[in-house]
């Protein structure tokens, strides 16, 4: 038998997403290929007000994690929280919740952690953006005051990359990565209408064109544009081919988090990436 075929140029490494009731075959298949893993246990609302629930699978991570060969990252709670609100009650709910997921973070010896930013795509205001930007930044500078964890901003309803930009350089914490999401970049693009215009959002590869080298890392699945589906990579219109071919020649070269459902969409996804790979040398 041949070698295994390469991964594509912009992916220094794979990560596995971790989660729900199939986290050991998973976490095995990490395991057994020397992936990462993004651990995404914690989001649940209902998870975290269980501490009991939280303690048990925090111990799970701790002694599972030092087999993992690759980079361990966390994925924040998101559900209904406004790191950018301007309501004082919101933005409290909503610290609460960064710093729990901060302290599970650190809890189980993640390296990073990844957080959304939740833009309100739908606002007509046209300073909406920049002032939400500028609470946004607020917010996450007082959020990691004191954490040496480094914090990754995901596009999810974001219009277009110069609105996560103002965020990081509101932050203005050298620490503070942008993690792409095509997927999400690829609905928020889908054409609208002469009537609602002002909602359009830029394409995957505008993205990529505008942020190049500052991607330092990647959320990978796949949809047909019907809703944000987690499927396998090739199993949807989203067009990696290109996509991945962009991020390699604007230089980007990031960790992959493959975030689609199970072992069988990580292995699915894998054997479609170095399929595009090429052979390894």
């Amino acid at each position: 038998m041949g070698e295994p075929l390469s991964l594509p140029a912009a992916i220094s490494q794979l990560l596995v997403q971790v989660f729900g009731d199939d986290r050991e075959a998973v976490m095995g298949y990490a395991v057994a290929q020397g992936h990462g893993v993004e651990i995404a246990d914690f989001i649940s609302p209902a998870r975290l007000d269980n501490p009991a629930e939280c303690a048990e699978l925090v111990s799970w991570y701790r002694e599972r994690l030092p087999e993992v060969r690759g980079l361990v990252s966390f994925h924040g709670a998101f559900w209904n929280l406004l790191p950018g609100a301007s309501d004082a009650r919101m933005l409290s709910a909503t610290r609460d919740r960064a710093n729990q997921s901060l302290d599970l973070a650190e809890a189980v010896g993640a390296a990073c952690v990844v957080f959304h930013l939740g833009f309100d795509w739908l606002s007509l205001d046209p300073g909406y953006a920049a002032s939400w930007a500028q609470r946004e930044g607020a917010f996450w500078r007082s959020v990691m005051e004191g954490r040496s964890l480094p914090l990754v901003l995901e596009n999810t309803r974001e219009p277009r990359p110069q609105v996560v930009e103002a965020v990081v350089q509101a932050i203005g914490v050298h620490s503070t990565g942008i993690c792409f999401d095509a997927g999400h970049a690829y609905l928020r693009s889908l054409p609208l209408g002469p009537q609602a215009a002002h909602l359009q959002g830029a394409t995957p590869l505008e993205w990529i064109n505008y942020l190049g080298k500052r991607i330092g890392y990647l959320h990978l699945s796949d949809n047909d544009r019907s809703y944000d589906q987690h499927l396998p990579l090739g199993r949807g219109t989203v067009g990696w081919p290109a996509l991945l071919a962009a991020l390699a020649g604007a230089g980007v070269r990031a960790p992959a988090v493959m975030e689609v459902e199970g072992f069988e969409g990580a292995r699915v996804t894998e054997e479609y990436l170095r399929s595009l790979g090429g052979e390894a040398t």
